[in-house]
């Protein structure tokens, strides 16, 4: 007993007394408190948009005005006329059509203000229920037909889910592949350091810069086989969907919307792809400042994590603001794809790719192979 308290004690102690231990204890914390902050003020700004709305109601049936009566007590702001400016105050307008029964299609629009403002809202479902209960009636679903306006451009109820799925699948890109490419170098560097081969490939004819350029190639050959998996499973994961997918009133047919086209994803996917090499880069170095795997692993995320912690905010709202943030990109490319504002997207395109080439440049440049081994940098 007393030998496993002994060697207990001594891995605590070695651990706890670990800088890059301590360093990823505090990261870790200061990391979720920013994340929380930053994911909270984007989810309360977004809902406090998204729940003011007005109702437009003119001449409808009886059954049509006691709809609007139960939507404003609802929180609903009675208007007679619609027009696109009331969407500069409420989150959204519902439009009572003149012909009002149940089941109703009721027309609901929008301005984009993030992935929530892409769903047809619950009051709409609420005041039907409440109305088909007074009448005596069964109560059915409501056809919330969803209109949403972004940069002047009027997106009609399938185009709204193929704007949502874009977006999306930008978000995914945009977040997921970077950390996982990271992720990939911090192991491939750690290797290295944990079993001590560098010193031995520098035993070799091998030189200095191809020791370097090999592992940064062998680490790009990986990202881009992750980046392909990626792709493929988030392809397969809209091409399921499009299949299971009902249609909707207007003709069209969900998964037609759901299916996204190539030219829109292609940009998508180009500026996921040169963001993902630029921070395989940063990963690069971090991971040769420590000596083995696992505290690879653990620096690396801090390191990357805080560098993708603003998508969460453009997700939940709009890019405005952020388009000068290189990590967002990938949603202001979907962002301006969408709008045809192409010149924006070929602009978004140039940044991140001269910062992946930045990048690696000044890897191949400054990192060394007496950096690889000892971390110092060439003087």
């Amino acid at each position: 007993m007393g030998a496993f308290t002994a060697l207990v004690v001594k891995d605590l102690r070695e651990i706890l007394t670990s800088r890059y231990f301590l360093a990823s204890l505090l990261g870790g914390f200061v990391i979720l408190i920013a994340l929380g902050a930053v994911m909270g003020a984007s989810i309360e700004t977004a809902q406090k948009a998204t729940q003011s709305f007005a109702v437009v109601v003119g001449n409808t049936t009886e059954l049509g005005q006691r709809y609007a009566e139960l939507l404003r007590e609802l929180g609903g702001v009675l208007y007679e006329k619609f027009s696109p400016d009331l969407l500069d105050s409420y989150g959204y307008a519902v439009v009572v059509p003149p012909n009002f029964t149940l089941p109703a299609k009721v027309e609901v629009y929008a301005k984009y203000r993030g992935l929530l403002s892409t769903a047809a809202p619950p009051f709409v479902e609420l005041a039907a229920q409440r109305l088909a209960e007074e009448v005596g009636v069964p109560p059915r679903p409501i056809n919330a037909e969803l209109y949403v306006y972004l940069d002047g451009r009027v997106f009609k109820p399938g185009e709204v889910a193929m704007l949502a799925n874009l977006f999306l699948i930008s978000w995914m890109f945009m977040f997921l592949v970077p950390l996982l490419v990271a992720s990939t170098a911090a192991v491939a560097v750690g290797l290295e350091k944990e079993k001590r081969t560098f010193e031995l490939i520098l035993s070799t004819p091998a030189t200095a810069r191809t020791l370097v350029a090999a592992k940064l190639t062998s680490a790009v050959a990986l990202a881009f086989i992750q980046f392909a998996v990626m792709a493929a499973a988030l392809i397969f994961y809209f091409y399921n969907l499009s299949r299971a997918a009902p249609p909707v009133s207007s003709g069209e047919v969900a998964g037609d919307a759901v299916a996204l086209p190539p030219a829109l994803i292609a940009p998508v996917a180009l500026s996921t792809l040169a963001l993902s090499l630029a921070l395989l880069g940063l990963a690069f170095i971090a991971a040769t400042r420590v000596e083995d795997i696992k505290t690879a692993q653990s620096v690396v995320p801090m390191v990357v994590f805080p560098l993708l912690v603003p998508s969460f905010a453009a997700i939940f709202g709009t890019v405005e603001g952020l388009e000068a943030y290189p990590f967002v990109h990938p949603l202001a490319v979907a962002y301006s794809a969408m709008v045809g504002q192409w010149d924006k997207v070929y602009a978004f395109l140039a940044t991140d790719w001269a910062l992946a080439i930045a990048v690696v440049a000044s890897i191949l440049k400054f990192v060394t192979p007496d950096y690889l081994i000892t971390g110092r940098w060439r003087r």
